[in-house]
């Protein structure tokens, strides 16, 4: 078995990671950085998106797990005072595996397509300027948006930056993803759903505008400065993250644990 670790980078998080190295050796896992069968955490929920994306190209055969040294651990089920516990279960195969799905974003571009992958959410956003957006669905229009910006986001991610903006909490178990307005203007010229919507994974959101230069476009903890583009289209991806809980934890646990 191959592992690798992914640190947050600060001294404490460091000398928790220079004892997993010792402890994982004596039970004769492999560190390989490059194509582990384990990927482990140990920070909070930034460091777990880092190390998800660090691995996409490989995403269906790792699986990941955290040790909790950050502020907020809502994917990490470990802390520094039960490392030999995890050591323990991981050798004696002791663990319940759960998959989150990942969103898929298709951004074309002068018939240039690049695709993204995200664990939480992808926004779309101009925080100078109102943005003019043409909102599909499944290549159907829907609505004309005016605003700051849109925030689609998977179940898991509906906890994030969905949550801070009125979205609706979904359990992972429901295979599909959410579409927030970010300050959308609405008064008797321009009019939108105003509330949170909730698509099935068979479905397909795509987003158009005319007026696209200088947009924000973030992917998890990424971003990046859109010089234009053609559309967006957004769907719940097949690809999903396997987290290995040796904890068993539910999804409103946690948000009990996060939030309450």
């Amino acid at each position: 078995m191959k592992y690798s670790i992914i640190s947050r980078g600060d001294p404490f998080s460091a000398s928790i990671v220079v004892e997993l190295h010792e402890k994982l050796g004596l039970i004769n896992l492999i560190n390989d950085q490059d194509n582990p069968n384990i990927v482990i955490t140990v920070g909070g929920d930034g460091t777990m998106l880092k190390a998800v994306h660090q691995y996409l190209d490989i995403i269906d055969q790792v699986v990941f797990i955290g040790v909790h040294t950050g502020k907020l651990g809502f994917y990490t089920d470990f802390t520094h005072e039960n490392v030999d516990l995890l050591i323990e279960q991981i050798k004696n195969d002791e663990y319940i595996d759960i998959k989150f799905p990942l969103l898929s974003a298709n951004v074309w571009t002068n018939s240039i397509c690049e695709q993204y992958y995200a664990l939480n959410e992808i926004t779309l956003i101009n925080a100078f300027h109102t943005q003019h957006l043409d909102v599909f669905i499944n290549d159907e229009y829907f609505e004309s948006f005016q605003g700051t910006g849109l925030c689609v986001s998977t179940p898991t991610g509906s906890s994030a930056y969905n949550k801070s903006l009125g979205g609706a909490l979904l359990h992972p178990n429901l295979q599909a993803f959410q579409l927030t307005e970010i300050g959308s203007i609405n008064n008797n010229v321009y009019r939108t759903i105003s509330a949170p919507m909730i698509f099935p994974k068979e479905q397909s959101i795509i987003l158009k505008s005319k007026d696209s230069y200088e947009v924000s476009l973030t992917v998890d903890h990424e971003h990046q400065t859109l010089k234009g583009y053609d559309e967006i289209r957004c769907t719940l991806s097949d690809k999903s993250v396997v987290f290995r809980q040796f904890i068993e934890k539910d999804f409103w646990k946690r948000i009990q644990k996060s939030f309450l």
